[in-house]
This record gives structure tokens, sequence and C-alpha cells, in this order.
């Protein structure tokens, strides 16, 4: 499944204590998007940071503080059901 960084689906800003495993997140480091799944946590002096795997298979760590947003699914409509 390839993840769209600039996806305008539905994401909403989260903390890293948030974020459950195998969700979908993304967050700004260095001037670039780094979109990806949540594989792991690594524990930053008390802070959890994330451990980001991209579709090109690399790892990213993302930080601790700043912006970090996750996919939210939208609800399926059952209208005419």
């Amino acid at each position: 499944m390839e993840i769209e960084a600039t996806d305008t689906g539905s994401w909403r800003p989260v903390t890293p204590d948030d974020v459950p495993m195998h969700a979908v997140v993304r967050y700004e480091d260095r001037g670039r998007v780094v979109c990806g799944t949540a594989v792991d946590v690594l524990d930053a002096s008390g802070r959890p940071s994330l451990i980001v795997l991209d579709d090109d298979g690399q790892h990213h760590v993302a930080p601790c503080t700043g912006t970090l947003e996750m996919r939210v699914d939208r609800p399926v409509s059952r209208a005419g059901r």
C-alpha cells in the first residue's frame, strides 16, 4: 500500500503517546514530509518517539516534540441499505 503524504483524507493531530502501532502517521522533518506506518517506540528521555516505516522501507524516528498527524478512517456510509 502506497501512502501519499499530501493526501487530503482525514488527518488529526496527535501526540506520540496516542498513536497505536500500525497507524499511518505523517510529520515534517527538516523541510520534508515523512509519511508511513508506526512500527515501534523508542524511549527518548522519558518521552516516546515513534519509529516510522515509509513506503521505501526506510525507518525514521519521529521527534517526540512537534506536530504529528494520524490518518483517521472515514466511516462507511450505510445509506440505501
